[in-house]
């Protein structure tokens, strides 16, 4: 997959590195900040930065973050706008989501089916792709019983040099769940959620930092220690350290 060094690469080829986020909500993230698509495009600009001699021209300007998260998504939906997410035509698509597809009754194997095609329509197309399985859901929450099997079945399919697999499901549960889930629900009745019980669902700051530590650490071997940012980002740091 891309590392740093790839990444320079580009940059000093073509100016540009180009990034697109793709998922349901646990990406687009929209109401977080910062959630994790801004700390992994911060991160990776202060990385090539120094890769980079300190040329912060050739890396902030050349890498490019683009959010096609949709909220409310199932892979169906992103298979759909597969030709959307490209018409920027970025180096590197990385997609965090699954956790849809149980709630709207698309079976496992059409789960897996359409992440397969997602990826060849994008490795077709000259694009690379990290893909990650969802979050797990807060403490008794039913979401991880029912998504537990999408989860392991999207693990299965064989990866390649354009393709890299995360298992976000299971490496996320190390993580201190009981203070990553403490936001309030809006209703919603597909989820047979009501307005005002603890969102077990989605992420808080440190939780999207926690996104954030396993795809820079899986996808780009760079360690990033989410509590220490997020400590500094309260702290009113501008530049915070991780």
């Amino acid at each position: 997959m891309k590392s740093l060094q790839d990444i320079k690469e580009s940059l000093i080829k073509n100016n540009k590195f180009w990034i697109a986020f793709t998922g349901d909500s646990i990406t687009s993230c929209e109401w977080v900040h910062p959630n994790w698509r801004e700390i992994v495009e911060y991160v990776l600009k202060e990385e090539l930065t120094k890769a980079l001699n300190g040329d912060w021209k050739k890396s902030e300007w050349g890498i490019r973050c683009f959010n096609y998260g949709y909220d409310g998504s199932t892979t169906k939906d992103i298979l759909e706008k597969t030709n959307d997410i490209l018409a920027v035509k970025p180096d590197l698509i990385i997609g965090v989501m699954g956790g849809n597809d149980p709630a709207f009754d698309l079976t496992v194997d059409e789960h897996v089916e359409n992440i397969k095609k997602i990826v060849k329509n994008v490795n077709d197309r000259g694009t690379k792709v990290i893909w990650c399985t969802s979050t797990p859901a807060g403490k008794n929450s039913k979401k991880n019983p029912e998504y537990e099997p999408y989860a392991k079945a999207c693990m299965s399919i064989p990866e390649n040099d354009n393709f890299q697999l995360i298992d976000l499901f299971n490496i996320y549960q190390q993580f201190p769940l009981e203070r990553i889930f403490t936001f309030i629900s809006e209703e919603n009745p597909v989820e047979g959620i009501k307005a005002g019980e603890t969102d077990l669902q989605h992420p808080n700051q440190l939780g999207n930092a926690y996104i954030a530590k396993v795809i820079l650490e899986k996808a780009f071997s760079i360690s990033f220690d989410s509590e220490k940012y997020i400590r500094e980002t309260l702290s009113g740091e501008k530049y915070p350290g991780y």
